[in-house]
C-alpha cells in the first residue's frame, strides 16, 4: 500500500499483489485506494522467452541447388514414377507426401506476392459493410444521432491488444483513447493537451459512466519505462519524455521486486503503471466531481494476450471527515 497526496487530495493505492485490505490514513483528506481481490498474492510469470507463436519445422526440406533445373526436375519425377512401379505398397505414403509439398508451395507461391494496403482495406470495409453496417440497421440509424458510450478505455497503442475485441465493445460503447504504454498524464492545460481534451469531453460532454485504464502483457512502452536510464541522455524524441509518466510505477516495482528477473519487473510494472495513470486521473477537477457525486467509477484492467486472461479492480473514492476512519473494501478483482 502507498500513500500520496496530490493537489491536497489523498491517494492511498493498494496493487493487486497485497494480500490484505488496510484501514485508511488517520488524518481529514479525500482518500482514493485501488481495491483488488486479496489472494492474488502470487508472482504471475505472464511473459515468456520463447515466440507466442511459433511454426512447426516443414518435414520435407529439401536441398535446392541453382543447377536444378528442367531436367534434374523431370528426372526426379521419373525416378519417383520408377520406384512407385517398383514398390506399390509405398503410393500412399508417396501421394500424402506430394500432397504436402503441393501445399508448401502453393503458400510459398501466395506469400511472395507483395502486400497490397489498399486492398486490404478495401477486403476489410466489404466485410464490414456486408456483414456487420448492412445487417445491424437499427443500431447505425441510432449512432448517427449521436453517441452515448457508457465506457472512457485508455489502452495502448499495440497492434494486439485493441479494447474492442478483447471486451467485444459494440460501435457507441465505448470513447477510446490509445497511446503507448495506456498511459494518463496528470492534469496540465500546456502538456499532453490531447488526453486532457479526451477526459474532459468524455466525462463532461458524453458523461461517461466508468473511465477504465487497461494494461497488458508483453507491453513494449513498459519494457522502454524499465530500460531507459532517463539520465538525461535521450535516445528517442518523443518515447521516453511520454513513458517517464510512469516512472512512480517503475520505482515502485524496483523496490518492492528488486531482485526479480526484467522479464517478472517489466509485468509487476505494467499493473503498477495502470494505478499510476489512476492516480493522475484524480488531478482532473471534473473527474473529482464525478466521483464525489457518484456519476463516475474509475477502474484498473490488465489483459494477459498469452495466456488468454483479464483482470480488473477499482478505485473507491470518498470524502474522510475529521480524525475518523473509513475502510474501503469493494472487490472487484475477477480474472477468466
Amino acid at each position: 500500500m502507498s500513500t500520496a497526496s496530490i493537489n491536497g487530495w489523498c491517494l492511498t493505492s493498494i496493487s493487486p499483489s497485497q494480500s490484505s485490505l488496510r484501514r485508511a490514513t488517520l488524518r481529514p483528506c479525500v482518500f482514493a485506494r485501488l481495491t483488488s481481490s486479496p489472494v492474488s498474492g502470487n508472482t504471475p510469470t505472464l511473459i515468456r522467452n520463447e515466440p507466442v507463436f511459433a511454426a512447426p519445422a516443414p518435414i520435407i526440406n529439401p536441398n535446392w541447388r541453382k543447377e536444378m533445373g528442367k531436367d534434374s526436375y523431370e528426372e526426379a519425377i521419373e525416378a519417383l514414377k520408377k520406384l512407385l512401379s517398383e514398390k506399390g505398397e509405398l503410393k500412399a505414403t508417396a501421394a500424402a507426401r506430394v500432397e504436402q509439398i503441393t501445399a508448401e508451395l502453393q503458400t510459398a507461391s501466395s506469400d511472395s506476392k507483395p502486400f497490397d494496403a489498399v486492398e486490404r482495406m478495401k477486403e476489410g470495409f466489404i466485410y464490414f459493410k456486408k456483414e456487420k453496417y448492412d445487417k445491424n440497421p437499427g443500431l447505425y440509424t441510432e449512432l448517427s444521432k449521436g453517441q452515448s458510450p457508457k465506457f472512457m478505455v485508455f489502452a495502448c497503442s499495440d497492434s494486439r491488444v485493441c479494447p474492442s475485441h478483447v471486451l467485444d465493445f459494440q460501435p457507441g460503447e465505448a470513447f477510446v483513447v490509445r497511446n503507448v504504454a495506456n498511459m494518463v498524464p496528470p492534469f496540465d492545460q500546456l502538456k499532453h493537451t490531447g488526453v486532457g481534451a479526451a477526459v474532459e469531453y468524455a466525462v463532461l460532454h458524453l458523461k461517461v459512466e466508468n473511465i477504465v485504464v487497461i494494461g497488458h502483457s508483453a507491453c513494449g512502452g513498459i519494457k522502454g519505462l524499465m530500460s531507459f536510464p532517463f539520465d538525461g541522455n535521450k535516445s528517442t524524441d518523443f518515447i521516453e519524455d511520454w513513458v517517464s509518466i510512469g516512472l512512480p510505477a517503475k520505482a515502485k516495482v524496483l523496490a518492492e521486486h528488486g531482485n526479480a528477473t526484467f522479464p517478472e519487473q517489466c509485468t509487476h510494472c505494467e499493473k503498477e503503471a495502470v494505478n499510476v495513470s489512476l492516480g493522475n486521473l484524480l488531478t482532473y477537477p471534473f473527474v473529482r466531481h464525478g466521483l464525489v457525486k457518484k456519476t463516475l467509477a474509475l477502474k484498473g484492467g490488465y489483459y494477459d494476450f498469452v495466456s488468454g486472461s483479464f483482470e480488473l479492480w477499482g478505485l473507491e473514492f470518498g470524502l474522510s471527515p475529521p480524525l475518523s476512519v473509513k475502510d474501503v473494501a469493494t472487490i472487484l478483482h475477477w480474472k477468466l
